[in-house]
């Protein structure tokens, strides 16, 4: 009995899981037909467009820290400035950004909106660029943030996955639903799934960033309760953040508790979806960056929930931690059961199908559904690859994935 019930909850959750798949196909449908892409550059360039701060975090002077920090400078944007906070670095650390950016001490006080580790200095460069480096004591990678926050001036705020890529035109695009009228847009998340990488671990990755696409963006931005995902960028209203307290559980944790401060304050509002090659997380290319992919998103999945889920994105744990649980507990009884002699072949079938079959449907329907979606042209060589790996993504590594996600959802 035990067992059948299972099954059935199994059964209900991949049609969900189907279902969330099924209306972001159809909200990527409706937004190609009133596509961002529409918007002009030169209007998006206009003195009409708000200033953007682009806020990141930055612990030492690591060649990478720098290395993103260049290329955050160069994005294409009328008014943008970049506010880089390190946290607690040492002085040869601070010295190596004011010798690379030609630093110098500025008189620049940061607001105290946010409460944060005490600010030792801010520093701004001397080239013509628009920089301000915040030299503050440690606390954290949120604290940082903050930090940085309090020193910006501009009405937008936009963070950068600093392990995803991006575009030079990204903030160009991303502003854009903040501009359009209608509901007042708090935030805007900007997502593409990459290409998928070679082998069959990059070809389980892009199945992975299709229904992370499809459902995760596509369907919850369709319901108006989008989160960023991993390698999303996001562009915020800086005094919504404030009014919210700032970071304090990573970016996923944060838009989720404007999204419970908006419904509590009962006005209108939504968080918009980008569809575009805004941001994107690298491709897989391997089991371990799978795996360490994985239990990162679900971390960071796992600290917004412990905070507290509006009801709308209850379904998100349903699908990360109940889902996987269940999978793992029916497979395993399955197994103990069908050795003792206790399970009839005919419930090992129907556990079969609920655990392993539903979840190669859900597979091949994200494929198939992305053509559908109208984005891009079809490749059929990719298509048919994506397509069939849904069957070993199923067999064998869904069930070593479900660990990890339990595994995942308890790290601190």
């Amino acid at each position: 009995m035990a067992l059948t019930l299972l099954a059935l909850a199994l059964f209900a959750l991949g049609g969900a899981a189907f279902a969330a798949l099924l209306k972001g196909c159809f909200t990527l449908r409706r937004m190609a037909r009133k596509s961002w892409r529409n918007h002009s550059p030169a209007l998006l360039k206009s003195p009409l467009v708000p200033a953007v701060a682009v806020v990141t975090a930055a612990e030492g002077s690591s060649p990478e820290s720098r290395r993103l920090a260049r290329r955050l400078l160069d994005m294409e944007f009328g008014k943008h400035e970049l506010v880089i906070a390190l946290d607690g670095p040492s002085d040869a650390d601070l010295e190596v950004w004011i010798r690379e950016f030609r630093l110098y001490r500025s008189r620049r006080a940061p607001a105290n909106d946010l409460v944060t580790a005490a600010v030792r200095g801010v520093y701004e460069s001397r080239d013509p660029i628009r920089m301000a480096v915040v030299d503050k004591e440690r606390g954290g990678e949120d604290d940082a943030l903050n930090a940085a926050i309090n020193v910006a001036v501009a009405p937008l705020i936009t963070w950068f996955d600093p392990r995803a890529e991006f575009n030079s035109d990204a903030l160009l695009r991303l502003v854009a639903p903040m501009i359009e009228e209608g509901q007042p847009t708090i935030a805007a998340c900007g997502f593409a799934p990459p290409p998928p990488a070679g082998g069959m671990a990059g070809l389980i990755g892009g199945l992975e960033s299709l229904r992370l696409w499809l459902g995760r963006c596509a369907a919850f931005a369709g319901w108006n309760c989008l989160v960023p995902v991993p390698g999303a960028a996001t562009i915020l209203d800086r005094q919504a953040v404030v009014l919210a307290g700032g970071f304090r559980a990573g970016i996923l944790e944060l838009v989720v508790r404007l999204h419970r401060m908006a419904r509590a304050a009962g006005e209108p509002y939504r968080v918009a979806l980008v569809p575009e090659a805004i941001g994107q997380p690298h491709a897989p290319r391997s089991l371990a960056e799978l795996r360490q992919a994985t239990l990162r998103d679900q971390r960071d999945i796992a600290r917004a929930a412990r905070r507290g889920l509006p009801r709308p994105l209850g379904g998100l744990v349903a699908e990360r931690f109940v889902r996987p649980l269940l999978e793992t507990v029916a497979l395993v009884l399955t197994a103990v059961g069908a050795a003792l002699g206790w399970v009839d072949p005919p419930l090992a079938g129907l556990i079969i199908l609920a655990a392993v079959a539903m979840g190669i449907v859900v597979s091949m329907a994200a494929v198939v559904l992305r053509e559908l979606a109208g984005h891009d042209g079809s490749d059929p060589s990719r298509l048919a690859g994506s397509f069939f790996a849904a069957i070993p993504e199923n067999l064998g590594y869904r069930q070593l994935r479900n660990l990890w996600l339990i595994e995942g959802f308890f790290r601190r």
